[in-house]
């Protein structure tokens, strides 16, 4: 597991993170009752910080409102699931 920062203070587990839509898509029509039943269970989290929403990051149990870029964030995840953010322990001398 290997976190994907998502805006905020905010990162998602890379095995948890299903997609990224960009958030034009959820301005009018059906994709906005999606939202709107994500919002009536209290699973769906606005994490812009009063800037504007970019992206709508779908986890495995909730919803995200982000204000980094679709492709900002595919990247990141892209890195992490190639293992490119991994940890290496550092040994002192």
């Amino acid at each position: 597991m290997i976190p994907v920062f998502i805006g905020g203070s905010t990162s998602v587990a890379s095995d948890k993170l299903l997609a990224i839509i960009d958030w034009k898509y959820f301005r009018e029509g059906d994709n906005r009752a999606f939202l709107a039943s994500f919002r009536e269970r209290n699973r769906i989290f606005d994490i812009t910080e009063g800037g504007m929403p970019k992206s709508l990051v779908i986890a495995a149990d909730r919803l995200y409102i982000s204000p980094i870029s679709p492709l900002a964030l595919k990247k990141r995840s892209d890195r992490a699931k190639k293992g490119i953010y991994e940890f290496n322990s550092v040994e002192e001398d």
